[in-house]
C-alpha cells in the first residue's frame, strides 16, 4: 500500500510539473537553435546569396556554348519549380526578429536587412513580372498562405524606397563607427555595404530605363541624379576596391573556385568550355586585351606555324549559341573554337573572384545615364573608367595596353553610336560575373544582338521572362492567374512582355 502511494504521488508531480508548460513548449526541439544571434543569420543570408559564375546562366548569356548533349542544350526553354528567394527573405523576416531581440547594438542588421529585402525582391519581379510581395511572408502570423500579387511598378517603387532608407539608416551608424559581424563580403565595413546599396539602387533605376518618361511617381531620373550629384549621401562602388564580390579560398576545401578540379585533373578539352560567339565577336572586332587572358586561342591557329598566333586577334573564334548542338561539337573537336584559358581561370584553387555587383557596371550605368541625357557630366570619363576597372579585374593592368585600347575605341559621344559602345562594354565587362545582368541588360536595350539559329526551340525567339513557377499554381492559384491576365492577356509563357521592358 505505501508503494503504491509512492507511485501516486510520482504521477501526481510529474502532471503538475508537465501542466505547467505550454503544449507549444513541449513541442520545442531541445536540441534546436530557438534564438538564433544576428551575425549567424546574416552570414547565411550572405552564403545564399553566392552562386557559381560557370552555372547556366553563362549560356543564358552567349558568353558559353555548350556543344555536348549529355549536359543538356541551349534550346530556350526556360522553366522553374519554385521562387525560390521567398525562402530567403523568411531568413530576412528572422534576422530582423533576431535583431529586434538583442536591441540597439543589432540596428545595422535592421538596415540591411531593408537591403536585402530589395535584392531578393527585385530578383523575382525581373524574373517573372508581377510577385507577391506587400503580402508575402505573413504566414505564420497572419495566416496568408496565399497573398495578392502586386504589380511590377508597386515592387519597384517599394524597394527602391527600402534602399533609400537602408541608405539613410546606414548614415549614422557608420558615424558611431558600428559594424556588422559573421560579414565575409566586407569585413563588417558599414561605409562598403552603403556603396553597395546605393549602387545597386543605380543598377534597378537603369532597369527602368523604359520608363523613365512615363511613371512621375516613381521619378526614375531624379533619383538617378539625386544620387549622382551627392557623393556624400550616396556613395557608391566606382573602384574595384569595393567591389561587392566572393573571394574564394585555396585551403578551405568547401569555398574554392568552382572550376577548381577536386581530384586534381583539368579536362582541357571539355566541350562545355568553348566560348560564345556574341562574346567573342565583341572582342575580336575592338581587339579587346580582355580576351588575350581569358580565353585560348583556336587550336587551328596553334597548329598554323605562326609564331605570333596567340596574339593576333583572328586566332579567337566563337561558336554561335544558335547552331546545333552537332555542329558545334564538329567544330570544337576540330580545333575551331576558343575555349577558357585555364591557366588564368584555375591558376589556384582560389580562382578568380565572383562580382555580384562590381565599379565596371556602375561606372558605365552612369556613362549610360549621360548618354540619355538623365544627369549631366562627361559619360567619355564614366566609359573611360568602366573599362579600365574591368580590364584590371582580368588582370591587364599595363596602363599602356589599356591606354591603348581606350584610344582605339574612344567613346563617340552622347548619341545612338556612344550608346551601343557603353552597353556593349557592359555586357563585356559582365563576363563570368553578376548573374544574369548581362541577359537582362541585352534584353532592356537589344545591345548586343543575341544569336538565334535552328538550336532555338522557341520560335526563333530570345525569351524575354521566366513562366510563373509550376508550384504556385497549385497554392495561390486565383491570385496568380488574375496577375497572368492583367500582364499577358491569361498566356504565362517565357516569351510575356512585362511593364519594366515594355
Amino acid at each position: 500500500m505505501k508503494k503504491i502511494k509512492i507511485m501516486g504521488l510520482i504521477v501526481l508531480l510529474s502532471t503538475s510539473l508537465f501542466s505547467c508548460k505550454k503544449f507549444s513548449e513541449l513541442q520545442q526541439n531541445p536540441s534546436a537553435i530557438v534564438n538564433a544571434a544576428p551575425k549567424l543569420v546574416f552570414t547565411g543570408l550572405l552564403l545564399n546569396m553566392s552562386y557559381s559564375p560557370w552555372s547556366a546562366d553563362h549560356r543564358n548569356n552567349q558568353y558559353m556554348v555548350l556543344n555536348e548533349s549529355y549536359y543538356g542544350n541551349q534550346a530556350y526553354g526556360w522553366t522553374t519549380s519554385d521562387y525560390g528567394n521567398y525562402t530567403q527573405l523568411a531568413n530576412v523576416v528572422r534576422l530582423e526578429t533576431e535583431a529586434q531581440r538583442v536591441g540597439a547594438t543589432a540596428a545595422p542588421y535592421l538596415a540591411l536587412a531593408k537591403f536585402f529585402r530589395a535584392y531578393f525582391f527585385v530578383s523575382m519581379t525581373t524574373m517573372f513580372g508581377d510577385i507577391p510581395m506587400s503580402q508575402a511572408l505573413q504566414g505564420p502570423t497572419d495566416h496568408n498562405f496565399a497573398p495578392k500579387y502586386d504589380s511590377q511598378h508597386d515592387v519597384y517603387m517599394q524597394c527602391l524606397k527600402l534602399l533609400d532608407d537602408a541608405n539613410n539608416d546606414l548614415t549614422p551608424l557608420i558615424a558611431g563607427k558600428a559594424v556588422v559581424e559573421g560579414d565575409f563580403y566586407y569585413n563588417g565595413d558599414l561605409s562598403k555595404w552603403q556603396k553597395l546599396i546605393n549602387s545597386f539602387r543605380l543598377r534597378v533605376l537603369i532597369s527602368l530605363s523604359k520608363r523613365a518618361d512615363d511613371n512621375a511617381d516613381l521619378n526614375i531620373r531624379k533619383q538617378f541624379t539625386d544620387i549622382v550629384s551627392n557623393p556624400a549621401k550616396y556613395p557608391l562602388i566606382l573602384t574595384n576596391a569595393d567591389n561587392f564580390q566572393l573571394v574564394y579560398n585555396s585551403s578551405d576545401v568547401s569555398n574554392r573556385y568552382p572550376l577548381w578540379p577536386s581530384d586534381g585533373i583539368v579536362l582541357y578539352q571539355d566541350l562545355r568550355n568553348t566560348l560564345g560567339a556574341t562574346y567573342v565577336d565583341i572582342a575580336t572586332k575592338t581587339q579587346d586585351p580582355r580576351l588575350l587572358v581569358i580565353a585560348l586561342p583556336t587550336d587551328s591557329a596553334k597548329k598554323s606555324g605562326d609564331a605570333a598566333y596567340a596574339t593576333k586577334f583572328t586566332s579567337f573564334k566563337g561558336g554561335k549559341t544558335g547552331d546545333l548542338q552537332t555542329t558545334l561539337k564538329a567544330q570544337a573537336v576540330a580545333g575551331k573554337l576558343s575555349n577558357i584559358n585555364f591557366s588564368y581561370w584555375e591558376a589556384s584553387p582560389a580562382g578568380i573572384p565572383n562580382i555580384l555587383l562590381g565599379a565596371a557596371e556602375v561606372n558605365l550605368s552612369i556613362a549610360e545615364a549621360v548618354n540619355r541625357g538623365w544627369v549631366p557630366g562627361d559619360a567619355a570619363g564614366y566609359y573611360n573608367q568602366g573599362i579600365t576597372e574591368s580590364c584590371k579585374f582580368y588582370g591587364v593592368t599595363d596602363p599602356a595596353k589599356i591606354n591603348t585600347f581606350l584610344t582605339a575605341n574612344a567613346y563617340s559621344g552622347n548619341n545612338t553610336a556612344g550608346l551601343t559602345q557603353i552597353l556593349q562594354q557592359k555586357y563585356v565587362a559582365f563576363f563570368e560575373n553578376s548573374g544574369r545582368e548581362a541577359y537582362y541588360n541585352a534584353r532592356r536595350t537589344g545591345i548586343p544582338k543575341f544569336d538565334i539559329g535552328p538550336s532555338n526551340a522557341n520560335n526563333n525567339l530570345i525569351p524575354t521572362r521566366w513562366a510563373y513557377p509550376t508550384s504556385e499554381y497549385a497554392v495561390n492559384t486565383v491570385n496568380l492567374k488574375a496577375a497572368i491576365q492583367s500582364q499577358f492577356n491569361g498566356a504565362d509563357n517565357q516569351n510575356g512582355i512585362t511593364w519594366q521592358i515594355k
